[in-house]
């Protein structure tokens, strides 16, 4: 009798350790996909009207912090400071390094098409951007150091032409330098971005929006 008492404790004992093994094992478990999600993930708020309509004021995102890669057309967090102290703001990639963009009034000069050479080519195309809320349009305060060119039948034969000479129009292209990106918002005419700011590093990224809440 005595045996089958210590039989039966030691089996209890035994489902005791499990259990609590188990127990331990699950907890560190959630401990480290805790830690590891609020390190490499985040969710952020969105403050202003720049991103309508793909993002509205007070909508969350859900963003990558850590380990990520970004290319044009990407939504993106940049840090904006140039004197030290830290300024987020969430945007889109328009290009990256090696790019070159131009801005192109139309004959009235009061909207403007934007103009990209990728990296590697030779020949500017017209950016079609149908997430944008509205046409971007020439006289708001946000272009302090971007060069528009004003509209001529000539001139957008020569920037669709690969066989072109553009030196007439070089001081009109903004070259985007290795590891920067060129970033603007959806509500193009209500957001301050890189026709501002000019370009950042991709350093200065902060985090990529993976979904928006």
């Amino acid at each position: 009798m005595q045996n089958e008492i210590n039989t039966g404790d030691l089996l209890l004992n035994e489902q005791k350790k499990t259990a609590l093994s188990f127990t331990m094992y699950f907890t560190v478990f959630i401990l480290v996909g805790f830690i590891v999600f609020f390190y490499f993930c985040a969710f952020i708020p969105v403050d202003g009207d720049s991103m309508e309509n793909t993002i509205f004021d007070h909508h969350y995102c859900f963003v990558q912090r850590k380990c990520f890669n970004v290319d044009r057309g990407d939504i993106v967090t940049v840090n904006t400071s140039s004197d030290g102290k830290e300024h987020i703001v969430i945007k889109r990639i328009i290009a990256v390094g090696g790019d070159k963009l131009i801005f192109m009034a139309d004959k009235k000069y009061e909207f403007i098409d934007i103009y990209i050479c990728k990296k590697g080519q030779n020949r500017f195309y017209l950016l079609n951007e149908t997430y944008i809320k509205e046409k971007m349009r020439t006289r708001i305060s946000v272009y302090w150091g971007t060069p528009i060119l004003s509209y001529t039948p000539e001139l957008t034969d020569l920037l669709t032409d690969n066989q072109a000479d553009m030196s007439e129009i070089e001081k009109y292209i903004i070259f985007i330098p290795d590891d920067h990106i060129y970033f603007l918002g959806d509500n193009r005419n209500s957001s301050r971005d890189s026709r501002y700011y000019g370009t950042r590093n991709t350093e200065m990224i902060t985090s990529k929006v993976l979904s928006i809440l």
